[in-house]
């Protein structure tokens, strides 16, 4: 399926890997994913959300504050549930980073897995760009994967912009048609 992704597709897979190294991630999960397609302005699926209202800077900053927030798909209700148990998500995990950091030395080099969500996001992926008549996985086809996979940081991300999924879906047709 990878000789199907443009260069800016693959980019952002390679992205993802190294996105889940740094911050020594098990496996790339769609969160990495999307923080990976967010670095460059100059892709298509980041020139729609520019032209939606979400400008990349601001993107990458709600994208990462959300994926530095909580990890392995825990978020702020999994945080609360906590919290009336007696127990501080945020120190818990603050006390792990801090473990990591002091024991594990350099950040593991190598291929990461990918999680069970984010090979649907790529599954996804395809089918958006075989929906849209495209030979091809670009990135805006990755963002619509990632919206329709229903990762709860992208949808947060964009909830942060006031976008629907719907709003993001239309504006890749009428590029894609644009550009077709």
């Amino acid at each position: 399926m990878l000789e199907r992704f443009t260069r800016n597709a693959r980019a952002v897979v390679v992205g993802a890997q190294s996105v889940a190294r740094r911050v020594r991630a098990p496996e790339v999960r769609p969160g990495h994913l999307l923080e990976a397609l967010v670095e460059e302005d100059g892709i298509l699926a980041m020139k729609v959300l520019a032209g939606l209202g979400a400008p990349g800077e601001e993107v990458r900053r709600v994208v990462r504050g959300l994926n530095n927030t909580y990890s392995d798909g825990l978020d702020a209700e999994d945080a609360e549930a906590l919290r009336l148990l007696g127990i501080d998500l945020d120190a818990v995990l603050s006390r792990i980073d801090g473990e990591l950091s002091d024991d594990c030395g350099p950040v593991p080099r190598g291929h990461k897995r990918f999680a069970r969500g984010t090979k649907k996001v790529l599954e996804l992926s395809l089918r958006e760009a075989l929906r849209l008549g495209d030979g091809f996985i670009g990135s805006e086809h990755i963002l619509l994967g990632l919206i329709r996979g229903g990762d709860h940081t992208v949808l947060q991300t964009l909830a942060a912009f006031d976008l629907h999924p719907d709003d993001v879906r239309r504006a890749v047709a009428e590029a894609d048609r644009r550009a077709g």
